[in-house]
């Protein structure tokens, strides 16, 4: 139990370092926007200052529900229970964001929730592949006995689609480049770029701690299939996402529509690959 504790206070303490260091060292390249060294700390506390846009109570609960969700599920990744446990924690977690989404009737809201269903199908669909994929090479769905099967065994060496299929998962919802769905809030607009986020004040803070434990989850269910130890692989997934959020300054936008095919290449189609070979073994 003890262990499961640290993994999970040290997943949430990771996560956000990782952001800080990634606005320090963008600060730094020429040609991008400066700003403080905890900036995305400061724009979180920001956040929980302000008064919610909309004067709708149980559009603020939504939010919240989610996050309880990502903070049960990064207690499951953690103590490396089933991975169906994990992708349903996921799954409610998303879908409380999207009804909530929903609920503010904004024009922008919808579509963002729209793009939002488009994008789990495509996540949760890796996922899933990735528990069948599991099972087949190692014979359970337990997190916590795949470490002990790497430790012998590369299971990387079995599943490296999968595990590629996995990381762009990741991106997908770290809305990192080609994988952007344009759902981050970054612009205003109907067209290719991103959507206003529906929510606001608190409730946007609330959203983006979602979103950092959610990060963790994503990080950690990667170094299962690393052959390192866990926090070495830990470390190594975190260090990838790390560059992938530094390339995403220099990726250039695409309309959300290529994206979608993008991620169903890498996200759905390389774990399907894997998971047929597999079976032709």
């Amino acid at each position: 139990m003890l262990e499961v504790i640290l993994w999970f206070i040290g997943i949430v303490i990771i996560v956000p370092v990782i952001y800080l260091v990634e606005n320090l060292i963008l600060s730094a390249v020429p040609g991008q926007n400066r700003s403080y060294p905890l900036q995305p700390i400061y724009r979180l506390i920001k956040h929980f200052s302000k008064t919610d846009y909309h004067n709708r109570p149980l559009t603020r609960w939504f939010p919240v529900g989610a996050c309880l969700f990502a903070l049960v599920t990064l207690y499951f990744v953690s103590a490396g229970e089933n991975i169906l446990l994990v992708l349903s924690g996921l799954v409610m977690m998303e879908l409380f964001i999207l009804v909530g989404a929903c609920s503010t009737k904004e024009a922008y809201g919808i579509m963002a929730a729209q793009r939002g269903l488009s994008r789990l199908t495509v996540w949760s669909f890796a996922l899933m592949i990735a528990g069948a994929s599991l099972y087949k090479a190692v014979g359970t769905l337990k997190l916590s006995l795949v470490v002990q099967y790497s430790a012998g065994n590369v299971l990387l060496a079995r599943l490296p689609l999968v595990a590629t299929g996995l990381f762009a998962a990741a991106m997908i919802k770290g809305n990192l480049g080609y994988f952007d769905f344009g759902i981050n809030a970054n612009t205003m607009s109907f067209l290719d770029t991103a959507l206003y986020t529906p929510y606001g004040g608190r409730s946007l803070g609330v959203i983006q701690l979602t979103q950092w434990i959610e990060t963790g989850i994503w990080l950690k269910l990667i170094s299962y299939f690393l052959p390192w130890q866990p926090w070495i692989s830990f470390l190594v997934s975190a260090v990838f996402y790390l560059a992938a959020m530094l390339l995403n300054a220099v990726v250039p936008k695409m309309p959300w529509k290529k994206v979608m095919m993008n991620s169903w290449i890498w996200a759905g189609g390389l774990p399907a690959i894997n998971y047929i070979w597999l079976y032709m073994l």
